[in-house]
């Protein structure tokens, strides 16, 4: 199972919709997923952490780079 899926049955569909919009190779700003990951759907209750990790796991699933900058 994965990680996405262990936080929420909602959450892994939210996540590949924000990285489906980035091409093989982009960089994905930790800091912009986990804004955009609590918009479209605020009633999540996943830490930052496990959001982290779900958006990790998933874009380098995909081929993405992945930008650290959830604490800045």
């Amino acid at each position: 199972m994965s990680v996405a899926q262990r936080v929420g049955p909602i959450l892994e569909p939210a996540i590949n919709v924000l990285l489906n919009r980035a091409d093989l190779g982009d960089t994905v700003s930790i800091k912009v997923a986990l804004r955009e990951a609590r918009e479209a759907a605020p009633y999540l209750v996943a830490s930052d952490e496990e959001l982290t990790e779900a958006i990790v796991e998933a874009a380098t699933a995909m081929g993405l780079y992945v930008a650290f900058d959830g604490r800045e």
